[in-house]
């Protein structure tokens, strides 16, 4: 039986666990679509009592808001045009392939920037994952411990696991520890923003949460600092809404040889390949793109590279950026024509600009982090650097989030 939490918070508060240290562990938890406003909307009484005993904040997602491209820029501190996995398909203009999750076990060349498990690696601490996309990527130091995804496993042995992991003898025991929680996304997904399921998703993992807590202020010696995140959060979208792919492309020959195209539900991706496809042939495509566009402007906008908004941040000539995106609108998204699929009445993925229900938490207590404070909405690549100064690491990483932003939480 848990205890009152406004005793198990002042308990934390006072125990060692929260004493200050020179290297307290680092836990990362990122809890996949779980959107700011869940927080006074459902009103998690665990996780409402930890944020009030450290600092939290709304957590503003790259582009695009999905989250292979997130997670990466939350452990590697770059955008995604630097960290190299810019959403969750795309293609490789050099290695003409299509990503797909989890795609850098097989090909170091997938992820461009150095993941922070490595980075505590090679300053000789140990780190711990139990899931994260990509963590078994080849090509960077792998953790001590690794546990890739397997969808079957509960949430509670996860956090069973993380217990294992901290109480490990000290020669043994990571320094740093990140894991990742899916279940409330796919219950936004699944069933929607206002749903029985997604609220008692949400139940149960403040439920787990709490247990984590219990179980840390009971069985942890050593100081912590715990930082819970989402990658983003969710919207509603109408099946009234949706844009076949067909509808867009209308009569154009995107199979043919030098096009290539990926899709998903918000963003459609146009590769070409300057080789194969002359200069007249492109203007006559992108043409008859705004042909169609005039037809469906509330639907979804046409974007070509060197033009794309600047907080995309992908105004660059690398071999993942694509030449032309379709960007659907909020409800609308894109179909693939024929393809039978359920419809899930909320998502994830569109431009976060302008759209707080897309805005993430970052909620962070413990043994160095001040308390009771809200901070500015703030990028998710500024975590990075956070990580380094909680663990006294050299601050030698090339990254885009910097320290500045998050340095006056450190106690």
């Amino acid at each position: 039986m848990i205890r009152s939490f406004s005793i198990l918070f002042a308990l934390l508060l006072s125990n060692s666990i929260y004493g200050k240290a020179k290297k307290s562990t680092v836990i990362l938890l990122s809890v996949d679509g779980f959107a700011f406003n869940y927080l006074q909307k459902y009103q998690p009484k665990n996780i409402l009592a930890f944020a009030k005993s450290g600092v939290h904040a709304r957590l503003l997602s790259v582009y695009p808001s999905k989250t292979f491209p997130n997670h990466l820029s939350i452990i590697t501190g770059s955008y995604p045009v630097n960290h190299g996995i810019i959403h969750n398909s795309f293609y490789h203009t050099q290695l003409d392939e299509k990503y797909y999750l989890g795609a850098g076990k097989d090909n170091k060349t997938w992820l461009t920037a150095e993941p922070f498990w490595s980075v505590v690696e090679n300053n000789f601490m140990k780190s711990a994952i139990y899931f994260w996309p990509e963590s078994q990527t080849i090509g960077h130091t792998a953790p001590s411990y690794n546990i890739p995804y397997n969808r079957n496993t509960s949430n509670k042995a996860r956090i069973d696991q993380l217990i294992a992991w901290l109480t490990l003898p000290i020669n043994q025991r990571p320094n740093f520890i990140a894991s990742y929680f899916s279940t409330i996304d796919s219950a936004g997904h699944d069933y929607g923003i206002d749903s029985p399921e997604l609220i008692n998703a949400i139940s149960e993992f403040d439920k787990l949460f709490g247990y984590f807590l219990e179980r840390i202020n009971n069985e942890v010696n050593q100081p912590v600092n715990i930082l819970l995140v989402s990658d983003h959060g969710m919207i509603a979208i109408t099946e009234e809404a949706k844009v076949l792919t067909s509808i867009a492309f209308n009569n154009l020959k995107v199979t043919i040889d030098g096009v290539q195209v990926t899709y998903s539900d918000t963003q459609l991706f146009i590769y070409f390949d300057k080789n194969k496809i002359t200069k007249k042939t492109r203007i006559s495509f992108e043409n008859t793109l705004n042909s169609n566009l005039s037809m469906n402007k509330k639907l979804y906008s046409i974007h070509t590279k060197g033009n794309y908004p600047q907080h995309w941040r992908l105004n660059s000539h690398t071999a993942v950026v694509p030449d032309i995106i379709l960007e659907a609108t909020p409800p609308a998204t894109f179909v693939l024509k024929n393809k039978l699929t359920k419809f899930h009445p909320a998502t994830h993925g569109f431009d976060q600009k302008n759209k707080t229900s897309l805005q993430g938490v970052f909620i962070a207590a413990g043994a160095n982090i001040t308390q009771s404070r809200v901070l500015e909405p703030f990028k998710n690549i500024h975590i990075f650097p956070l990580m380094n100064t909680l663990l006294g690491l050299n601050d030698n990483t090339i990254v885009d989030g910097k320290q500045s932003v998050l340095k006056s939480i450190i106690k």
